[in-house]
């Protein structure tokens, strides 16, 4: 009787003409259910409406009738009144709609109910439009995958999609339905399964390669706090690149608040290259402890000669705890850059900064920096200024004069940490997954041995033509790589503004002064001494020593004593293209996911055919025959198909994981707005909060001027079992790949 009223009630729209093969019928039968949903989805599409499931009745677990009614059957009416609330709604109490029931004894399915009249109109030509018609092929889903890993924006991939479609309307989806895909496929890992995935990304990598290297330490609900892993070729490339290593955790790239840390070394053409990666949950003392001795674990416990990092007494004590015998450097860029916000309360502020700068880049002794420094703070009254005794008493781990006796490969800062950072900034965001992190760090290795390769290949093909007749310069030209063969050059042309005098001489030791014009009324003048006897230049600029250079000034030196050719001392391995390197052999770490058969199959497909479709693409006869081809095999499988219908496989490729089941994600941090990457060190949050308040102080006193004038204010394996490698020590055991009970309060695991 309901049903009856509601038809009566509804303005029944005519039917929009449709094939009559396509029409439900009262009688029509179908092998599975399946089949019958399907038949009435194509009769929607042709007559302009979509379908949804209404009921389906079942006994026990056998479906016994299923109800498929119009989408907008139904009416929904909203407790919020419709001038507060005025969302678009769907539901009109459409009658249509079909009734299937099973056949006990045919084992197949009937039509018993049809009903075709709407009570709205329907436009086959906009039904493309709706969600039910939409469809993401596996071509398309595949493609979309690839391009998300890659970093392509979903406007973009949708947009290729339609230059290959020839137009939007040769698409059947929208730009929604791929960032809904995404959203929902691609990126949703749930937080449950993301520790986990974690887990096997490392245990998958280990197995590939048994030179790779992780380790975990974790809280007491087993969720993660800390992570250190590097593959094998970071660990190989740490023999020849593993002097000076920087280090910087300011960025944040995960949706459980971990903060990213890198290790970055420089090769031997002048480009960053990873050492290893980490996850903190915070940056204590004993995390960064307990980071280094991991890290020196991994690298055979081989400490660097010099570590830069930015200004964090955290991991500088930590530091003096695990590398005793490495120098540390401060990034000298973070301290500069917060000289604005530090004196900006003095008169003269920007006379202070200028002058400050000078003392820093151009005092060319110990002596010289500090006599400056002293005459800059009594020049401007900034002697009780704290931050800058602060500094004075720390000079001599940021200040180039105290440290450039050291090598330091070119480097003087930490932005070599912060562009690898910036790399995986490109693609992952605050809400991303650990799983996502670890692909991408995978990309970024990647990328790194692929600029390394090309560069390899362009000193193997091509040769830079020398800029001089000096014998010196094609000494370096047949040694080293292209990149570091130009710093040399533009050594050879800051030569040209170099003035070379001979101060004193005596038994083959000579001591020259050399002036260079660095403006049209400024030299800077630098001690050089050359011992003719030991064949050996030294100069007060200690570019060679800092950065494996000959300066401008020893060359002008040279030029003075007419030497052809300097000792192999001053020609470093290090920046050779020669040198024959362990580590080239080896591949980045890349992980390949555990994909369903079903596209693993189709990406088998699609590469063997491109080959194919490539040769017959040449001609139109070439490609009538592939035509002729597809047709006889698609005909061919659809017969198997049919033979097949109604039997089912189950193919499941998976490797044997379980140890990893109890491993627990980190709790989310929610943040409100968007959210920053990048984190910024302790000091740089204090600046940017001192600044807040004096803004916040200035603007309250316009506020009361104001006012005055109107008068108005988130184990790795279960909780019984650990893995360790058969090299790493740790907590005083010799632990091998075996899974062993650990001791009470031990959480961490490594391999």
């Amino acid at each position: 009787m309901g049903v009856f009223t509601v038809l009566t009630r509804c303005i029944l729209q005519p039917l929009s003409v449709v094939d009559d093969e396509l029409v439900p019928k009262v009688g029509m039968t179908f092998t599975t259910l399946e089949d019958a949903g399907k038949f009435y989805r194509n009769y929607a599409k042709a007559a302009g409406f979509s379908t949804r499931v209404r009921c389906t009745n079942r006994k026990g677990n056998e479906i016994k009738n299923q109800l498929i009614t119009c989408s907008r059957e139904g009416k929904w009416k909203s407790k919020i009144s419709p001038t507060e609330k005025t969302n678009p709604t769907a539901s009109l109490n459409c009658p249509a709609r079909i009734y299937i029931h099973t056949l006990k004894d045919v084992g197949a399915w009937i039509i018993s109910k049809v009903v075709l009249d709407h009570s709205h109109p329907c436009c086959p030509s906009k039904a493309e439009m709706l969600k039910q018609h939409r469809e993401l092929s596996m071509s398309i889903r595949r493609t979309i995958e690839n391009n998300d890993e890659a970093g392509i924006r979903p406007s973009k991939t949708y947009q290729s999609f339609v230059a290959a479609a020839g137009g939007h309307r040769e698409l059947n989806f929208i730009e929604k339905d791929v960032r809904n895909y995404i959203t929902r496929e691609v990126r949703n890992v749930s937080e449950q399964e993301d520790a986990k995935e974690f887990g096997k990304y490392f245990l998958r990598m280990k197995e590939k390669n048994p030179n790779f290297f992780f380790e975990l330490e974790l809280e007491e609900d087993q969720s993660i706090k800390l992570a250190f892993w590097a593959d094998a070729r970071s660990r190989a490339a740490f023999e020849y690149f593993g002097d000076v290593i920087s280090f910087d955790t300011t960025y944040n790239t995960n949706r459980y608040n971990l903060v990213c840390g890198s290790f970055v070394g420089v090769n031997h053409h002048g480009q960053s290259t990873l050492l290893g990666c980490s996850l903190m949950k915070n940056e204590e003392i004993e995390s960064f402890k307990w980071l280094f001795q991991c890290w020196l674990r991994c690298m055979g416990g081989n400490a660097p000669k010099g570590f830069l990092t930015d200004q964090c007494a955290s991991m500088k004590r930590a530091l003096e705890a695990c590398m005793p015998t490495t120098v540390h450097r401060w990034c000298i860029w973070h301290i500069m850059k917060k000289i604005p916000s530090k004196l900006n309360g003095y008169k003269g502020h920007a006379d202070i900064e200028q002058q400050m700068s000078h003392v820093v880049w151009n005092s060319h002794s110990k002596d010289s920096f500090d006599r400056n420094w002293n005459d800059f703070l009594v020049n401007f009254g900034l002697a009780d200024n704290k931050w800058l005794s602060d500094l004075y008493e720390d000079r001599h781990i940021w200040v180039p004069i105290y440290l450039d006796h050291h090598f330091w490969a070119g480097m003087r800062s930490t932005q070599r940490s912060e562009s690898m950072h910036s790399f995986f900034n490109k693609y992952i965001t605050r809400n991303s997954s650990l799983i996502q992190f670890v692909k991408q760090y995978d990309n970024c290795l990647g990328s790194r041995e692929q600029a390394k390769r090309e560069s390899d290949a362009a000193d193997f093909h091509t040769v830079i033509p020398c800029a001089t007749k000096s014998s010196i310069e094609a000494q370096f030209q047949d040694a080293y790589t292209h990149a570091k063969f130009r710093e040399v050059q533009a050594q050879f042309r800051g030569k040209a503004n170099c003035i070379t005098r001979l101060k004193n001489s005596a038994l083959g030791y000579s001591v020259y002064e050399v002036g260079e014009q660095v403006s049209s009324s400024i030299f800077d003048k630098f001690a050089v001494t050359y011992d003719s006897v030991a064949a050996e230049v030294k100069c007060q600029c200690l570019l060679f020593e800092s950065r494996g250079i000959l300066c401008r000034h020893t060359l002008s030196v040279l030029s003075f004593e007419q030497v052809s050719q300097v000792s192999p001392r001053y020609i470093l391995e290090r920046w050779s293209k020669k040198v024959k390197r362990r580590h080239t052999h080896i591949k980045s770490s890349h992980d390949e996911p555990l994909m369903e058969p079903r596209s693993k199959r189709f990406d088998q497909l699609v590469f063997r055919s491109q080959n194919i479709c490539e040769f017959a693409s040449e001609s139109e006869e070439l490609t009538a025959i592939l035509h002729r081809a597809y047709d006889n095999v698609m005909a061919e499988m659809e017969a198997l198909k049919g033979k097949r219908k109604g039997t089912s496989s189950l193919s499941h490729e998976d490797a044997n994981l379980e140890s990893v089941n109890e491993l627990q994600s980190p709790p989310r941090i929610r943040t409100r707005g968007r959210p920053k990457n990048r984190l910024g060190s302790k000091l740089e949050k204090q600046i940017a909060n001192s600044t807040k308040k004096k803004k916040t102080k200035v603007l309250s006193e316009v506020n009361v001027m104001f006012f005055k004038f109107c008068y108005i204010q988130i184990n790795l394996f279960d909780a019984a079992s650990v893995a360790h490698s058969s090299c790493s020590q740790y907590q005083g055991q010799v632990i091998n790949y075996q899974f062993r009970v650990p001791a009470a309060g031990d959480n961490s695991l490594g391999v």
